[in-house]
This record gives structure tokens, C-alpha cells and sequence, in this order.
């Protein structure tokens, strides 16, 4: 008989035993799952940044914490500046900004203005009244499925102009050579336009626009090509 009691005590020792250790190896398994999944998820997403290697020491990375957007440029083209155009309720709607460059030179073929200048807004920009901006209006109507020729009748018509499609990095752009006389000045102007529509900068969708003159071809081929837009 004491035999049997002792048994029932072991055994019921044994079994709580298991049960109680069971419960704490549970508990620290799904404590440590927790943590593993809370440090997932707290990771950074990376950024990604443009590689200037390839273009050599006259070129560096534009990397600006305001914009995802990243992209290589020229030194001697001076630090570029950030700047969100602030427009009046009463001259219109959306967002714009522009990267400027401080040192950029003076483009003779677009009336001695200094080029290269990079702008994006939002997909609802528009301009309603006398007020600066990216005189180009027509970004949705812009058509992939059509040929370069069709693009410059359809969007350039006045301009005499040469329409190129490219694929960037997985982005669609036109790259637009124009020859014009412009209206105020009564001048021969040549400018250089890239436009890529429907970039991912912040998260937000945007209308991408870079502007040069013809004789800032190849650096400005290489800025496109460089450009990283989505983080």
C-alpha cells in the first residue's frame, strides 16, 4: 500500500513536471518568435542610391534625406539644391519641386540660361493663373504605344521636334530634341527635355522633367541613366 502511494506520487511528480516544463519551453519558444518578428519588422528598408563609380572623378552621387530620388552628377555643375515650389491657391494645385545646380553653366543653345534643371510634381499639378512652373501640361497624354513621330506631332507640333523612346532602369521616358524660335525673345533656342512619368519618389507617384540644351547631350544622358527613384 505504501508502495502504490509512493508510485502515484512519483508519477504525478513526473507528469506535472513534464506539463510544467512543456508550458515554459512553449511560452519561451513564443516569446522568442515574437522578438525575431518585432526585429523583422523594425528593420530599415535600404535605400538605394545611384553608383557613380563607372563615371569617374568628375562625377558625384546626389543623395538628399527630403527625396528618395538619387541621381549622378557633374562637380563643376556646383552642390544641388532642393526647393518645394509653394504655389498660391489662386495659381493652382499639387505639388512641384525643382534640384537646381548653383555652378551649372550658362547653355548657349537655350538662351544662355544655366542647365542642367530637374523637376517633379504631382500627378495632379496644375497651373491656373500667371504663376512659374514646368511649362509642359500634357503629361497624360502621353502615349507609349504610339511612335516617336506620332509623339512629336501629338504633343510637339510647334516645336520641330525629334522624339526618342527609351527604357531607363525600368522606367519609360521621352527623351525630346526641339528646334524652335522662342516667342518673347524671337530667338533660335534648342532645347534638350527628358520626360519620365509616373516615378515613385517618397512614396508618392510623380511627373518627372529634366531640361538641358542639345550640347549637354551626353552628360545629361548620364544623369538619366544613373537615376535611382524608389527607396
Amino acid at each position: 500500500m505504501v508502495k502504490s502511494k509512493w508510485l502515484i506520487i512519483i508519477v504525478t511528480a513526473v507528469i506535472t513536471a513534464i506539463v510544467v516544463g512543456g508550458g515554459v519551453y512553449w511560452w519561451q519558444n513564443k516569446e522568442t518568435q515574437s522578438a525575431l518578428t518585432q526585429q523583422v519588422n523594425q528593420e530599415p528598408e535600404v535605400r538605394l542610391l545611384a553608383d557613380c563609380s563607372k563615371l569617374g572623378s568628375p562625377w558625384t552621387r546626389f543623395e538628399n534625406s527630403g527625396t528618395s530620388l538619387s541621381f549622378c552628377y557633374k562637380n563643376s555643375w556646383g552642390s544641388p539644391q532642393l526647393k518645394q515650389e509653394t504655389l498660391d491657391p489662386r495659381g493652382g494645385k499639387g505639388s512641384q519641386w525643382f534640384i537646381t545646380f548653383p555652378s551649372a553653366p550658362r547653355v548657349k543653345s537655350v538662351l544662355g540660361n544655366q542647365y542642367p534643371l530637374i523637376n517633379y510634381e504631382s500627378l495632379d499639378f496644375q497651373l491656373t493663373g500667371d504663376t512659374d512652373g514646368t511649362p509642359f501640361s500634357a503629361w497624360a497624354s502621353i502615349d507609349f504605344n504610339k511612335s516617336g513621330s506620332e509623339l512629336a506631332r501629338l504633343l510637339f507640333s510647334n516645336e520641330n521636334a525629334a522624339v526618342k523612346k527609351l527604357t531607363v532602369n525600368g522606367k519609360q521616358v521621352l527623351k525630346v530634341k526641339s528646334d524652335l524660335i522662342e516667342p518673347l525673345s524671337q530667338e533660335r533656342i534648342t532645347p534638350l527635355d527628358y520626360f519620365i512619368p509616373n516615378v515613385v519618389i517618397n512614396g508618392t507617384t510623380y511627373n518627372l522633367h529634366i531640361i538641358g540644351g542639345v550640347e549637354q547631350e551626353a552628360d545629361l544622358d548620364k544623369l538619366l541613366e544613373s537615376m535611382v527613384f524608389k527607396k
